[in-house]
C-alpha cells in the first residue's frame, strides 16, 4: 500500500528524481521508491539530471555527492537556482555532512543526508521529510 505522503507527492508535484553514477543503486532506490508509491525517473549524470528536469521538474532529488565529471554539489546548486521548490536529499557513501551546512548559508533545502549502505528505515523517514518540505515550499515564491 503506498504511504499517503507518497500518494500527495505524485498527485501535487510530480517525480522524485534519483541521481547516482552506480546502475544498481539508481535500480534499488528506484525499485524501493516505487514500492512505496512514488513515482520515480533516475539519471547517471548531472547533465541526465539536468534534461530530466528541463523537460518536468521534480519535487525531491536525491542527490549522491561523488560522480564523475560533474559532481552532486555542482548539480544540486544548478538545480536550485531554475527549480527553487524542489528539495534534496543528499546520498553518498562519504561523511560530507559539511555540504549540507554549507548550502543552508546558499539557502538550498537539504532535508536529509543518508549514507550508503542505505538502511531502508532512514531512506523512508527521509522521503517522508523530503515530502512534507514539498508541501512547505509549494506556498513560497518559485
Amino acid at each position: 500500500m503506498a504511504r499517503p505522503d507518497a500518494l500527495r507527492l505524485n498527485k501535487d508535484m510530480s517525480y522524485v528524481l534519483v541521481v547516482d553514477d552506480e546502475e544498481p543503486i539508481r535500480n534499488l532506490l528506484s525499485r524501493q521508491l516505487a514500492g512505496w508509491g512514488y513515482s520515480v525517473r533516475t539519471a547517471s549524470t548531472a547533465m541526465e539530471a539536468l534534461e530530466l528536469m528541463a523537460a518536468e521538474p521534480a519535487a525531491i532529488a536525491l542527490v549522491d555527492l561523488r560522480m564523475p565529471g560533474q559532481d552532486g554539489v555542482w548539480l544540486i546548486d544548478r538545480l536550485h537556482r531554475q527549480w527553487r521548490k524542489t528539495v534534496f536529499v543528499v546520498i553518498t557513501a562519504v561523511g560530507d555532512i559539511e555540504v549540507i551546512e554549507s548550502s543552508k548559508k546558499l539557502g538550498i533545502i537539504i532535508v536529509d543526508y543518508v549514507r550508503k549502505p542505505f538502511e531502508r528505515e532512514l531512506l523512508r523517514q527521509a522521503l517522508e521529510r523530503a515530502a512534507r518540505a514539498v508541501e512547505t515550499s509549494q506556498a513560497g515564491p518559485d
